[in-house]
């Protein structure tokens, strides 16, 4: 089968590549991949600043059809079943942290696409219980968004506790930040401002207010501190969602929120460590939250959101390319152009 992979340690290394295609042991499916979702992580790995294990298949938003089931798990699933799946592979089960319900950050986790082979292939084989169904109804370019969504439901919901929360500064307009503007705009947050650069400002910006977003704020044009401080009574936001990985986004975005406001970390960066005003985060008492990947509970709110939130999910998948461009659709997200680009491994 055809298979997009990284190749070997070092910056670059991808490459399509033809692979054989794996059957299932006892407690494994085999899913025909329709679509996968090319991620910021995908173009880390590609520039080798993401943990990863090569030779190995990327790509981990996905959603597929079982075509095999392993014979310990014959009638937990049929063949014909619409999946979506977490990336936990490896995952010990019995850590503390797997008994907490949370493999996520498991130690022993390989995760799927880095150091596990991953869905940018025409098949894939992975442990039943990282399996969960699509919701009837859900359309396969809505299904393959499920794992982003259940990680900015695990952001916002679970880890940042956003619930009441009146107004939030969300950095960063593509994915993550998009769909933490549907998910505030679900937590009923009043004041929703998203910010960015001259990359977002001619679809991202327009999207962002029709998913929700009360203000976009241009950071390359506007004085993002003034325009916060105007429509915060000079207080500053309850809470701030990192989604960007800028640096240079989060020195501004830490005296931008209110003494004890929460500041929710989604976005990678690039380097290991980057200068922060730690001082301001003890001398206004922040909240202080990371947030990393999807835990299991996560995966029930996205999936139960999905239905009703499909409408906003399906405007932000804005190409859909073959597998065998693979290629153009890395270098459009490089430069900023849409906001999901789904490679289809079935055209």
């Amino acid at each position: 089968m055809k298979a997009l992979m990284k190749t070997a340690p070092g910056r670059g290394h991808v490459a399509l590549c033809d692979v054989p295609e794996r059957a299932p042991q006892a407690d494994e499916v085999r899913i025909a991949v329709k679509y996968c979702g090319i991620c910021g992580t995908d173009l880390h790995i590609e520039a080798d600043e993401f943990p990863n294990d090569p030779p190995v298949i990327m790509g981990h938003e996905y959603c597929g059809t079982i075509v095999e089931v392993g014979s310990a798990l014959a009638g937990a699933w049929q063949v014909g079943e619409r999946v979506v799946g977490e990336l936990h592979t490896g995952a010990c089960g019995t850590c503390f942290l797997c008994r907490a319900g949370k493999p996520h950050i498991c130690p022993h986790k390989r995760a799927l696409g880095s150091r596990t082979d991953g869905a940018f292939a025409e098949f894939l084989t992975v442990p039943g219980w990282l399996v969960h169904r699509i919701p009837d109804g859900v359309p396969w370019e809505v299904a393959a968004l499920s794992e982003p969504f259940a990680i900015a439901a695990h952001c916002l919901v679970e880890r940042g506790a956003l619930g009441g929360v009146r107004r939030v500064l969300i950095s960063g307009s593509a994915t993550m930040g998009l769909m933490s503007v549907i998910w505030a705009r679900r937590l009923g947050i009043e004041e929703i401002l998203v910010s960015g650069t001259d990359l977002d400002a001619a679809e991202r910006f327009a999207l962002a207010r029709e998913l929700g977003a009360t203000c976009t704020v241009n950071v390359q044009r506007e004085d993002l501190r003034q325009v916060v401080m105007e429509r915060t009574e000079g207080q500053g936001v309850d809470a701030w969602v990192e989604c960007s990985g800028s640096p240079a986004a989060i020195s501004q975005g830490v005296p931008l929120v209110k003494r004890t406001g929460q500041v929710v970390l989604i976005g990678l960066v690039g380097e290991e460590t980057i200068p922060v005003p730690w001082n301001t985060l003890l001398y206004h008492e922040l909240g202080l939250v990371g947030c990393f990947s999807s835990p299991p509970s996560s995966w029930a709110l996205a999936l139960s959101a999905e239905a009703e939130e499909g409408h906003k999910l399906r405007r932000l998948v804005t190409s859909i390319l073959p597998l065998e461009r693979w290629a153009e659709g890395f270098a459009m997200m490089r430069q900023g152009q849409g906001v999901k680009i789904l490679l289809d491994m079935q055209s």
